[in-house]
């Protein structure tokens, strides 16, 4: 996309692979939010894109968090509008249609923590290392994300020490769906996108939302947001065309209809 400085984004078989281009830590500083927050929000209503993979710059990070010179700049009056501009990074990725993909290539550190933990799934290579870091420089950063995706013991755990989380860790506790070598980790990422895109675009974007809604529901309204979009899928061009295909021992091709 022109005029793209701290992001680089490229769209090929309906996966569009951005990467954080602000070495040699990949921060989050106002430039990057200025960029990144329009792109993703025109993706949304892309048909060209099905899944989206997050990764960053270089060996060293994924991202290793917010522009600490930014912070230092804050005042009462103005560090309300700074979190709410930072949370918009975050937020637009679990607001995303598409299933986004993180492949984290190094340190995830406070911000870079909260966007790992923002993404639908975590592709970790093994000099991945993540931590909230927030008690670290006396701030909070990452509870809300984290108790939901692994409960409050662990959440607790990891966000009042302020420890380091190593690939290895995040394997074991379920935060990474794959640890891989460094040099197959983009590799490993693009063939979980490869494989969500090969699936009924429509049925995976209802899938993820109401993955999404589920947790904030009770039972009986989480089951009637999952037959709701059942009802909707079932209409659809692709899945007539799955059924035909099925009993046709051949192979879909989804067109998104």
């Amino acid at each position: 996309m022109k005029g793209l400085e701290k992001i680089h984004a490229e769209i090929s078989d309906f996966i569009c692979t951005i990467t954080i281009k602000n070495p040699p830590m990949n921060i989050l500083t106002k430039e990057f939010r200025e960029e990144f927050v329009p792109y993703m929000e025109k993706l949304k209503t892309s048909s060209d894109v099905r899944v989206i993979v997050i990764t960053g710059e270089g060996d060293r990070a994924f991202c290793a968090g917010a522009d600490l010179n930014e912070e230092g700049e804050l005042t009462p009056e103005s560090v309300r509008q700074f979190l709410e501009e930072d949370c918009r990074i975050y937020d637009i990725v679990n607001e995303m249609p598409q299933p986004v993909i993180a492949a984290v290539n190094g340190y995830a550190f406070g911000g870079g923590f909260e966007l790992a933990l923002a993404c639908d799934i975590r592709i970790m290579s093994e000099r991945a290392k993540l931590c909230a870091a927030g008690v670290k420089v006396g701030l909070v950063v990452g509870p809300t994300r984290l108790v939901r995706l692994l409960g409050e013991a662990y959440a607790k755990e990891v966000i009042l020490t302020g420890r380091t989380i190593t690939a290895e860790e995040a394997n074991l506790r379920g935060l990474a769906s794959r640890v891989v070598s460094p040099d197959k980790l983009l590799t490993e990422a693009m063939e979980w996108a490869k494989l969500i895109a090969s699936r009924a675009p429509i049925a995976v974007r209802h899938a993820k939302n109401t993955i999404q809604k589920t947790m904030d529901a009770e039972w009986q309204e989480a089951m009637k947001q999952e037959l709701d979009a059942f009802v909707e899928c079932q209409d659809t061009w692709d899945h007539k065309h799955a059924i035909e295909s099925f009993f046709n021992k051949q192979q879909p091709s989804f067109k998104g209809i």
